[in-house]
C-alpha cells in the first residue's frame, strides 16, 4: 500500500485526527500551532480555528460538540463557531503539564493522558471523565501517554506509554470502567521510533503509528504483525479510519523533532496521507 496525500496540512505538531460522520468531516489538531483543522472530505477544503492553549487530545460527544484536552485542562469546542468552553482541569497544580492523547471509552467515558511540556518525565497521568463531570486518576507515573484503544470485545483497553515501547492491554470493566491485569499486548521494542497514535479495524486489528520510524504497523486482535506501511515522512504521529465507509485510514505527520536538514529532505512531514487498507475501521466511541 503505497500512501497517496491527502492534504498538505503543514502542520507542526499534528495530533488527534477524529473522523466525524455527520458532518462529513476530519478533525484534528495541530498542537504547537494551537489550532483545530476541520478538513471537509466531499470539498477537500480545509477550516483552520485557533485553540487558546496546547492541544493534545480531542473526540466526539453526543451532543454534536468536541471534547478537547489541552494545556489548561478538558474544554468543549463548537466545531461551527470555534468556540471553546471549559470544563474542568485535572492537574490545577501542574501548569507544566498539557493534556495528550485522548479517546471516548464504549460507555461515553472520556480518557485523557497528561505529559511534561519540559521532557520525557514520568510525572503524566491517566484520567477518567466519567459522564457527570467527576474526574478519576487511572494511572500514574506515565512519560508519553499514547496508544489509547478499546478492544470491540469490551473487555480490553489498550494503552502505552511510548518510552517503555509496550502496548499494554488491560482487563476493563465497561461497567465501573475500572482497569485491571495489565499485559504486553504488542512489543515494539524493534522499532527505530516510538508507539503513538492508534485506530482500531472492524475485526478487532490495530494500526499504530510509529513516532521517528516513517511507518503504521498492523496487527491483529491478538497482536500479531500483519504489515507495515511505510509513510515518506519519519514522524508519523497517528491515524484514523474515515470516509463515509469508513474505508480508508488516515495518517497524520509532524516536523516535530525534525533540524533543518531532514525538513527539507522531507518536505511533506506535517501532512496527512491516506491508503485503502482493504478492511473497514469503526466508528468513534463518543463523550456522554
Amino acid at each position: 500500500m503505497e500512501p497517496q496525500l491527502l492534504l498538505a496540512a503543514q502542520t507542526e505538531l499534528g495530533e488527534c485526527p477524529v473522523w466525524d460522520a455527520d458532518r462529513n468531516t476530519l478533525f484534528f489538531m495541530d498542537i504547537i500551532g494551537q489550532t483545530l483543522h476541520a478538513y471537509d472530505w466531499a470539498s477537500g477544503k480545509d477550516r483552520v480555528m485557533p485553540l487558546p492553549a496546547l492541544g493534545g487530545a480531542l473526540a466526539l460527544s453526543r451532543d454534536g460538540r468536541l471534547i478537547a484536552g489541552l494545556q489548561t485542562g478538558i474544554h468543549t469546542i463548537d466545531p461551527l463557531s470555534g468556540a471553546v468552553t471549559f470544563l474542568v482541569d485535572p492537574e490545577p497544580d501542574k501548569p507544566d503539564h498539557r493534556l495528550n492523547e485522548g479517546k471516548c471509552d464504549p460507555q461515553g467515558r472520556f480518557w485523557v493522558g497528561s505529559i511534561s511540556i519540559l521532557g520525557r518525565f514520568p510525572t503524566g497521568c491517566l484520567y477518567r471523565l466519567e459522564k457527570d463531570g467527576r474526574v478519576t486518576q487511572v494511572l500514574d507515573r506515565i512519560s508519553v501517554p499514547n496508544t489509547l484503544a478499546w478492544q470491540p470485545d469490551g473487555q480490553h483497553m489498550l494503552f502505552a506509554d511510548s518510552v517503555t515501547k509496550q502496548v499494554w492491554r488491560f482487563r476493563y470493566d465497561a461497567e465501573t470502567g475500572a482497569i485491571g491485569e495489565r499485559k504486553v499486548f504488542i512489543d515494539t521494542s524493534d522499532y527505530k521510533g516510538m508507539p503513538d497514535g492508534i485506530a482500531v479495524d472492524a475485526d478487532g486489528g490495530v494500526w499504530i503509528a510509529e513516532f521517528g520510524g516513517g511507518a503504521v504497523h498492523h496487527y491483529s486482535a491478538q497482536g500479531k504483525l500483519e504489515g507495515t506501511v511505510r509513510v515518506p515522512a519519519s514522524q508519523v504521529t497517528s491515524c484514523v479510519f474515515a470516509g463515509p465507509d469508513l474505508d480508508r485510514l488516515v495518517i497524520i505527520t509532524t516536523k516535530r523533532l525534525l533540524d533543518d536538514r531532514a525538513r527539507q529532505e522531507q518536505p511533506h512531514s506535517g501532512d496527512l496521507f491516506i491508503i485503502e487498507p482493504g478492511i473497514s475501521g469503526l466508528p468513534p466511541h463518543l463523550y456522554g
